[in-house]
């Protein structure tokens, strides 16, 4: 009775919910994936700093579990984990090419940042 009651009282609000989840689900549908492919992308990246080269199934579940971690509880429902893994090979083919091109990015993932150099400096100290 008091959900009845909590869904009378608020049912504006969750309406809203429900159709921002459902434009999310018709969208991811649709392919338009552009937002997942990206925290993807990041998730890779973060994995390959945290645990290093070798441990690919590890690293690959840990970003899994992180995808899960970050959706809203109710896109869960709708995304496949044959739609993550999907767009996680993608992402790390993808990862892997910019790896090859950033020097950069390469260091930031070995945990080596860049130091900016001497004659980078001007005498004002900036």
């Amino acid at each position: 009775m008091k959900i009845i009651t909590f869904l009378l009282a608020n049912w504006d609000s969750v309406l809203v919910v429900l159709s921002v989840a459902a434009g999310v689900v018709v969208l991811i549908r649709r392919g338009e994936t552009a937002f997942l492919e990206n925290l993807l992308f990041k998730l890779v990246i973060q994995a390959e700093k945290d645990f290093g080269g070798g441990t690919g199934a590890l690293k690959r579940a840990t970003v899994i579990d992180w995808v899960y971690e970050r959706l809203p509880r109710i896109l869960t429902l709708f995304i496949s984990r044959s739609l993550i893994e999907r767009l996680l090979d993608s992402a790390l083919a993808a990862a892997k090419k910019k790896w090859a091109e950033n020097p950069l990015l390469r260091d930031y993932i070995s945990g080596n940042p860049p130091t900016p150099s001497v004659s980078s400096i001007d005498s004002t100290g900036q």
